[in-house]
């Protein structure tokens, strides 16, 4: 009857470790390997994080807000930006508004997707942009891929991308903005309005590759909860929080004496196992 709790609890075990291990598979996931996955862009230069205080050590931040995060994490961003950090968001949707609100920055993402029949690298839905030099984030000119890109509305951004003269969104010709930079506090907000530009099926394009290592300036960290839920992702979150607390004083203290503390007990059961018998 001993054995029936081993094997359950090995089996939830196994069953933990093989929803850690297996690949989150949503769009714009770094360990997604297909064809809308960042599973390149991660090897280049992403480092996945899953919690707020993992971001006091960045210098740089990509995010692809696809959903509205806790306030701790608009803090940690704001917290790169007063350091002079860098943070770029990658979105095509208005929905990503409220965290460029969150960091004081005005420009914002419309809902007009641009189509470009004449200047694209696959179908109209994959317009070519032309990206600017820009010193300060060491940003060289260049010819860039999107995907679905929609249309920035600038205000008092730098405009460092346009689209083509032949691209369109609405009624409205182009060329379009779809890429800008707002200076933060010591830092920079950079927008691209296309989270495709780094998938793994346009990465290679062009000067995709260039401008992802020119941002990175090294290696970036990536924040995986913006891309919303999934069993692998909050599976993450709880042990990225778990190990945390348990690395803080006085608990650290006490998990590493924790093995000693049951080698005493058991010792001292036996020791009264034995005692009893002789009393006997």
């Amino acid at each position: 009857m001993k054995v029936i709790p081993i094997v359950a609890l090995l089996s939830i075990a196994l069953a933990i470790a093989i929803i850690y291990l297996y690949p989150y598979t949503a769009p714009y996931s770094p360990s997604n390997p297909g064809w809308d996955g960042y599973s390149i862009a991660a090897k280049v230069c992403l480092k996945p994080i899953y919690a707020p205080w993992e971001l006091s050590g960045s210098r740089v931040v990509f995010i692809v807000p696809l959903v509205k995060l806790p306030q701790a994490y608009v803090n940690a961003l704001r917290g790169v930006l007063a350091r002079g950090g860098v943070v770029v968001v990658l979105a095509n949707s208005p929905e990503a508004n409220q965290l460029l609100r969150g960091l004081d920055v005005n420009a914002s993402f419309t809902s007009l997707v641009i189509k470009d029949p004449l200047f694209n690298a696959i179908n109209e839905y994959f317009p070519i942009a032309s990206v600017n030099s820009f010193k300060p984030l060491n940003i060289t000119p260049a010819f860039i891929t999107l995907d679905n890109a929609t249309v920035i509305e600038p205000a008092n951004a730098i405009v460092l991308a346009l689209t083509s003269p032949s691209s369109i969104a609405g009624n409205e010709s182009g060329p379009f903005p779809v890429m800008a930079v707002v200076k933060v506090e010591r830092g920079f907000v950079v927008l691209i309005s296309s989270p495709g530009v780094f998938m793994n099926s346009i990465v290679g394009k062009g000067g995709n590759l260039v401008l992802l290592r020119e941002l990175c300036n090294g290696s970036a960290s990536y924040v995986v909860p913006a891309l919303g839920g999934g069993v692998q992702v909050g599976l993450r979150i709880y042990l990225t929080y778990l190990h945390h607390y348990a690395s803080l004083y006085p608990l650290n203290y006490a998990l590493s004496t924790l093995p000693m503390v049951l080698l005493a007990v058991v010792l001292v059961l036996k020791g009264s196992g034995r005692l009893g018998k002789h009393a006997a």
